[in-house]
Parts: structure tokens; C-alpha cells; sequence
């Protein structure tokens, strides 16, 4: 990764930890979360889960930026993320990647923190048997949530990704899966540059899956509202009957 690309994304995943933003996310109106850990390949890891007694059944897991420059699942992002799921009554688990927090483990170059996912899919089909599996992936989350849906029986029926770095993404890792349902990019972010991630998918599939946020950049300040109503909109009204994608 070029010296540039590292700090912008150093800077933009270090700045949700500063008081002022954990200030901002405290009046945002998310619905009480309850600490759980479960094992990971490389360990334990921690996480928050809620709507635990969802009616809907589904669930959804918020994959959190890159770790190395201070992503976390208290991402404004991530944050959103899961606001979203609370409102469609999905069960929601957002939890640290290896290495981060107190998850147990380090760093693997987005390798093992695919194993990750996998071990936060069965911990929630263990716990709670959900009859739909969405994951939502921000910036490096997106890049590993999509390498793990390109391996065969993900068991994940629908994935969105959030400003996909396409610096890291291979030239042969399409974003043209079926089990993709939609990629949110902000107009001026510079690290997931909208015509860029066109120019990887087919016309008419792209105008499908890909939606631009207004004045949004990388950083989504000021806008998770914005991803907030793209993705309760994309699933089932709260109480609605199940259907997977």
C-alpha cells in the first residue's frame, strides 16, 4: 500500500475513536447491546450482540476497517450499520477482528480474519438457528467479507459492501456475485472511487448494486443516516415473513 493510501486510512479509521465522536454515536439511538465473546480460529473474539429475541429471525454482521490504522467495530460506520439491523428487528453482531480490542490473535492481511467471519456465522447458527444471513462489510471489512463470500458454501445470503478499497482488491476478485446486493460509496471518497468500482462490474449490474451517496467521502461524517435508510430499505419490513435473497 502506497504511503498516501495509508494515511488517509489511518486517519479516517482513527477519527471515530476520539471523544468527540464517541459523543456523536452516543445520541444516535442505538438499542442496548449485550458483550458476548466466542472462539475464533486464532482465539477469542469480542463482540455486541442485540435483538436477541428478534422476531424477523434474520441477523446481520457489521465487519468492522482495517485494523492496523485504528478500525474497530466502534466505527461511525459499523455503528450505523447495525442501527439499521436493529430497526429491521435483524439479530445484530458487530465484533473486533482478530488482534483488535480484546479479540485474541493478530493481524493476518485480511487471510485469517476471513476465518474470522466464518467463526461470528457459527457462533450465531449455533446460538440462535437464523433463517437469513446478511454480512456488511466497511472499507477493509468489505474487502474481507467479500473474499470470504467467493469461497464455495459461505452459507451468507446477502452481502453488502461499503466502499470497497479496490487497492486491495485482486484483479481476479469479482464484486459480481450473485449473493452481493448492493455497494454504498460516498461521491468524493478518494480510497473507493465510484467510476473505478463500475469500470469492475458489468453496466447493467453495476447500475443494480451500486448507489452513491451525495457529499459523502470516505469517512461517511455526517451521512450514516444516509446508509442507514439504504439498508433498512433493502431488507423486510420488521414482523414481514423472511424472505432469503
Amino acid at each position: 500500500m502506497c504511503l498516501i493510501s495509508q494515511l488517509k486510512t489511518a486517519i479516517l479509521n482513527c477519527i471515530p475513536d476520539f471523544t468527540w465522536g464517541r459523543r456523536i454515536r452516543e445520541n444516535l439511538g442505538l438499542l442496548e447491546e449485550k458483550k458476548v465473546e466466542f472462539p475464533g480460529p486464532a482465539g477469542i473474539l469480542q463482540g455486541r450482540l442485540s435483538n436477541e429475541t428478534s422476531g424477523n429471525r434474520g441477523a446481520l454482521i457489521a465487519i468492522h476497517p482495517h485494523p492496523l490504522y485504528g478500525g474497530s467495530m466502534d466505527n461511525n460506520v459499523v455503528e450505523a450499520v447495525v442501527r439499521a439491523g436493529q430497526a429491521c428487528d435483524l439479530i445484530t453482531l458487530r465484533f473486533n477482528l482478530r488482534g483488535v480490542g480484546g479479540s485474541q490473535g493478530s493481524y493476518d492481511e485480511g487471510i485469517g480474519e476471513q476465518d474470522d467471519i466464518g467463526a461470528a456465522l457459527d457462533f450465531l447458527r449455533q446460538r440462535f438457528s437464523p433463517r437469513t444471513m446478511s454480512l456488511v462489510g466497511y472499507s477493509f471489512g468489505a474487502f474481507v467479507a467479500l473474499t470470504y463470500c467467493h469461497r464455495q458454501n459461505h452459507g451468507v445470503d446477502s452481502l453488502f459492501l461499503i466502499s470497497p478499497p479496490l487497492f486491495l482488491l485482486p484483479d481476479n476478485l469479482s464484486l459480481d456475485l450473485p449473493v452481493v446486493k448492493k455497494i454504498v460509496l460516498g461521491e468524493n471518497d478518494e480510497i473507493a472511487l465510484a467510476e473505478e468500482v463500475k469500470s469492475r462490474i458489468p453496466m447493467k449490474r453495476a447500475e443494480e448494486l451500486i448507489q452513491v451517496i451525495p457529499g459523502a467521502d470516505h469517512f461517511f461524517w455526517g451521512k450514516e443516516g444516509e446508509i442507514e435508510k439504504l439498508l433498512v430499505s433493502e431488507y423486510p419490513e420488521p414482523g414481514s415473513p423472511v424472505v432469503p435473497y
